[in-house]
């Protein structure tokens, strides 16, 4: 009995013993540099419980069995399963998975490894994308991928546009982007930067055709943070920091530019001695200088006391009789300093995620705080993202949703009329005030909230309004917009391999403006009565697409197969209207009913409708992973296009050969994994600027199509006019692409290299040509008849290694395109303006050019002298010593509009970013540059302060580097106040565009696990950031990125590269805190 008893009581304990229970804890590493992973998944085998690993690549499980088996997985390293026994705590090393490269990338209605690639795809490293502090992720794109060239807005919440593999069209240039299977082509403004796992960017046709329709610019593949299954985890993300304006022009202060106003009298054959050229200087003999000491009144020698301080609100005149009085400032007022001043910017990211294997969230809040560097801009941005998935059986439900609301206030155009270019032109002895100091809310005196500002009103003070002025009457003109993306979706398992999708997506966004102008008395070229613009705006797209997918491996041989239907519906509405005269300036009148209909007053209203088609299929094979095959085939309809060309048909090929599968390669032992690929294929472009190209459309106006039938006067019979020529033979703009390239991983996995070599050729480009005046007036309509080609490389090289505790990783990638125009119509001659303001057309877009090549006279330098005068071609009465001798291009020995021609192009001849990361222990230092080299921008800023054009301000250039005397080797011609001819389009205006900038570099601090765990924490960071701090160039204007400015619509890019003084760029320092439990 005893001895039965001890047996049980000894199977009884050891059963106890087999499942005992403790807490687990260990370190996940990289099994190459041991360096920490932190965010890898440690899951009990068969279980819902499971954990990440914290910055340290440490982690903890509670209540661990000692039969229980570990599951450690992380994206591009080799899973590896473990029991769990007796130990109490587990360090695991895991080996980087290059050799099959199994990292997942989404690829199209699909995922791909990346070992299965063949045609061209840059994948960009989300966390160094995010580490840039930005509104918007295309902001953050820059110089992250080779072949991609992004330009930004720079003010708060401006657009940003990008083009892949350069220009294939004089239409739209934009790429497709793909969010969570979501296509748009917004400004993705609304989507909140941290919530992005992962980003693709498909270059070629042979990677992107499965898109066909939208295609032709190239696809980024956006993919949001989706839940995980373990227990819940917590983070939070903070920064905060100040932005600092950067470069500002050299301009003249009121005794220099008095000096050049002397000085160009003479150079005229006046006497300024005798008439002074302006009201607020007399010159002596010798050009000594006497400064008025009011400017408005600007009676020379009298008294303010003279006259009466008058509100302008107050008359019933509106002022025009009234006096601002205003004292000169003869030291000279630096608007540059008025409107630029440093701004705080701040993020505020709070995320979860979590889950079990029937179902996984990931939720985020995010708040973006932006002042601008000028004052009264600013962008805020709140924002949710859910994501949610449900499994139940073999049936997957889920949603990717974000909402967001933002508030954008500044200005709305870079171009001449902006606040920044009005600081420029304005007159230095204009002060910032009149004689009240300005608004009481300002410091000053006056008491109408919005008067007592100084100006242009009065004699020789140009017409450029006060910048600050501006600025702060508009202060309150906000863009509000509220915005929904995202889609829900389904899938299924039909049997082992196949796979049924169906998703709905969403994009709807919703805008209004209400814009309040002031009457600014103060100005020469004044505003004599306020006026309310309103505009409301949204559109709305719906996209649902069905996809069958199925996926099967036969011995060596792997097949996938992807078939499906894509249906996209987009409607947009805008609404505009104005009234003016309103009787108070208040916020709380701010309302239409509240203006005058007898003034400026007008109403519009309109609407769009587009929607495509879709049929698709992709098949994948591979051949013992030696031989890999894409094949792919796109049939697109457009509403766009009459019935007779409606759909298009796209198709595409890639094929891989992997050579370290030869045996022959096998002995190459410095080559780890090399891969071979050619793709080819098309893509279509249907985004030209007008809808309805297709249809003739009519209008009503009375005015002019209205008939007396009866000839009573009162039978008048309403008609129509023809408003538009249709086109029914417009069809799609077909984009060819081959692609060759190259994929290797070198020295023991240290290093990987990637080459792609192409070629892109636009044909059926549409294009409007000119019709017989005879045939009437209506909107020419556009037809295809254009070509356009783009040739080029990409590289990419990455380098990592480590040193005990030291590790670096050095990044590099390198884009080059040549854009060429190969035709525009049948006529070889037939040419494209561009950029036509104040000057004749800047740039020129025809055959054998790239698009928006700068077209001007060729300037060969300054004249020295008399004899060099004399032997100089001769542009009327203008050439003699001290004028721009112009290049005679056609040998007549004149100057005239036939020596016109190209003087370069604002295309770059690379593009280069470059990224570091160094670390050592719990520190990591980041830096990431990014340049251009090779392109050229014309500055046209230099019209207004190099040249004898509207009264205002100089740069110092003009005064100091201008003609003097025979023999001066001069920048500039000589002063002379009627010269009309030196400010002609030249190549004077351009400059070198290249630059290399700084735009991020981070020193991070990694918090040990000892104090995380004293403090209840699984992870927490402290991070000190400078942005934007360092650029070299040559460039001679406030920022050398503008090469995309004029782009800022999309069918603007033929006015590319022009410098208006645009919003430049900010000098951002920053300190940032992350930390999760």
């Amino acid at each position: 009995m005893k001895k039965h008893l001890y047996l049980a009581t000894l199977l009884w304990l050891c059963a106890l013993g087999s499942w005992a229970q403790s807490r687990l804890t260990g370190r996940v590493t990289d099994a190459a540099e041991n360096v920490p992973l932190p965010g890898v998944s440690v899951l009990l085998k068969g279980t819902n419980t499971g954990v990440t690993t914290d910055g340290e690549g440490r982690f903890s499980l509670p209540n661990t069995a000692s039969n229980s088996v570990l599951v450690v997985s992380y994206i591009g390293y080799i899973s590896q399963e473990i029991t769990v026994g007796n130990r109490t705590n587990i360090d695991v090393a895991l080996a980087v998975d290059v050799k099959s490269l199994s990292e997942v990338v989404v690829t199209g209605y699909a995922s791909q490894r990346k070992k299965d690639i063949t045609g061209a795809v840059t994948v960009v490293n989300a966390k160094e994308l995010t580490a840039v502090p930005a509104a918007s992720v295309t902001q953050m794109l820059q110089g992250r991928a080779s072949g991609v060239v992004v330009g930004n807005d720079n003010s708060p919440g401006g657009g940003t546009m990008v083009r892949i593999r350069g220009f294939g069209s004089i239409n739209n240039n934009s790429p497709l982007y793909v969010i969570d299977g979501v296509p748009t082509q917004g400004t993705l403004n609304q989507i909140n930067p941290n919530d992005i796992e992962s980003m693709q960017v498909l270059k070629d046709a042979s990677a992107a055709s499965i898109y066909g329709a939208r295609a032709a610019n190239g696809v980024v593949i956006i993919t949001t943070k989706k839940g995980k299954t373990g227990e819940p985890s917590i983070t939070f993300d903070f920064y905060s920091g100040t932005q600092r304006p950067g470069k500002m022009l050299d301009l003249l202060n009121t005794k220099e530019l008095g000096e050049y106003l002397y000085q160009s009298e003479l150079g005229a054959g006046k006497n300024p001695s005798v008439t002074s050229p302006s009201a607020q200087y007399k010159f002596g003999s010798n050009g000594e200088q006497t400064i008025a000491d009011y400017i408005y009144p600007n009676v020379y020698g009298t008294l303010p006391s003279n006259y009466t301080y008058t509100n302008d609100i107050a008359d019933p005149n509106l002022g025009r009789t009234a006096f601002n009085i205003t004292k000169a400032n003869k030291e000279g007022t630096n608007w540059q300093d008025v409107i630029f001043d440093p701004a705080p910017i701040a993020n505020f990211q709070i995320g979860a995620t979590g889950g079990s294997k029937s179902g996984k969230y990931a939720i985020s809040a995010n708040y973006f705080k932006q002042d601008g560097i000028l004052r009264y801009t600013k962008y805020d941005r709140y924002s949710l993202r859910a994501n949610t998935e449900f499994t139940k059986g073999k049936v997957t439900i889920g949603e990717n949703f974000t909402f967001s609301y933002d508030e954008r206030q500044g200005i709305t155009n870079n171009d001449e009329s902006n606040p920044i270019m009005f600081a420029i032109r304005v007159h230095p002895i204009i002060p910032v005030f009149d004689i009240t100091g300005g608004p009481e809310a300002l410091g000053g005196t006056n008491t109408s909230p919005y008067n007592g500002f100084a100006g242009s009103r009065g004699s020789n003070l140009g017409n450029a309004p006060n910048p600050l002025a501006r600025l702060y009457r508009e202060k309150d003109n906000i863009t509000k917009g509220s915005h929904v993306f995202g889609n829900v979706f389904a899938e299924a398992e039909i049997i082992p391999g196949l796979k049924a999708r169906t998703s709905l997506g969403l994009e709807y966004n919703q805008y209004n403006r209400s814009e309040y102008f002031h009457r600014d008395i103060e100005a020469a070229e004044a505003r004599n009565a306020n006026s309310l613009n309103v505009i409301n705006n949204f559109d709305r797209s719906l996209t649902w697409f069905n996809t069958l997918n199925y996926n099967k491996t036969f011995g060596v041989h792997s097949l996938n197969v992807l078939v499906g239907t894509e249906a996209v519906k987009t409607y947009a509405f805008g609404f505009q209207a104005s009234r003016s005269a309103f009787a108070f300036d208040d916020l709380d009148y701010r309302y239409l009913d509240a203006g005058s209909a007898s003034g400026l007053s007008n109403a519009g209203a309109g609407a769009t409708l587009s929607s495509l088609f879709s049929q698709f299929g992709k098949v994948n094979y591979s051949y013992k992973e030696l031989l890999l095959a894409d094949f792919t085939l796109r049939r697109d309809g457009s509403s766009r296009f009459s019935a007779a060309n409606r759909y298009g048909v796209f198709p595409a090929f890639s094929v891989g050969l992997r050579m370290t599968e030869l045996a022959f390669m096998r002995e190459v032992k410095f080559i780890n994994d090399l891969k071979v690929r050619v793709g080819w294929g098309k893509t279509g472009n249907q985004l030209i600027p007008n809808v309805y190209n297709a249809y003739t459309l009519y209008a009503p106006d009375p005015s002019n199509n209205a008939y007396d039938i009866n000839g009573t006067g009162s039978s008048i019979v309403g008609g129509f006019d023809l408003v538009q020529f249709g086109n029914t033979n417009g069809k799609w703009e077909t984009n060819t692409s081959t692609n060759f390239g190259i994929d290797a991983v070198l020295l023991n996995n240290k290093m990987e290299f990637v080459l792609d070599v192409y070629n892109r050729l636009t044909t059926d480009m549409l294009t409007q040509i000119a019709i017989p005046r005879t045939a009437g007036s209506g909107t020419i309509p556009f037809t295809n008849i254009g070509e356009v080609q783009n040739r080029g490389f990409d590289i990419g090289l990455n380098f990592r290694d480590k040193k005990g505790d030291f590790r670096y990783q050095v990044g590099v990638n390198f884009g080059h395109y040549k854009n060429e125009v190969k035709k525009l119509n049948d006529d070889p001659n037939a040419t494209v303006f561009g950029f036509t303001t104040r000057l004749p057309a800047i740039s020129a877009t025809k055959a054998g050019l790239p698009i928006a090549s700068y077209y001007g006279y060729i300037v060969d330098g300054v004249i020295k002298d008399k004899a060099e005068a004399d032997a100089a071609p001769k542009f009327g009465t203008y050439t003699r010593e001290g004028t721009f001798k112009f290049r005679d291009i056609n040998g007549d020995g004149i100057i005239t509009a036939a020596d016109r021609t190209i003087m370069g192009n604002p295309h770059p001849d690379f593009t280069y970013g470059i990224n570091v990361n160094l670390g050592y222990k719990n520190w990591d230092l980041t830096m990431f540059g990014q340049g251009v080299q090779g392109n050229q921008i014309f500055n046209y800023v230099r019209y207004w302060t190099d040249f004898n054009v509207f009264q205002g301000n100089r740069s110092k250039d003009m005064l100091y580097n201008s003609w003097k005397k025979p023999g001066d080797d001069a920048k500039l011609p000589r002063l002379n106040s009627g010269d009309a001819i030196s400010q002609q389009v030249s190549s004077y205006f351009l400059e070198d565009g290249s630059y290399l900038r700084l735009k991020n570099i981070q020193l991070t601090y990694t918090l040990p696990s000892s104090l995380l765990k004293k403090a209840g924490l699984a992870s927490a960071q402290v991070y000190v950031q400078g942005q934007n701090i360092l650029t070299l160039t040559k460039y001679s204007g406030l920022d050398p990125d503008i090469n995309l400015r004029r782009s800022g619509n999309d069918n603007q890019d033929i006015h590319m590269g022009v410098d208006e003084g645009a919003y430049p760029v900010a000098k951002s320092y920053i300190v940032g805190l992350r930390f999760g439990f």
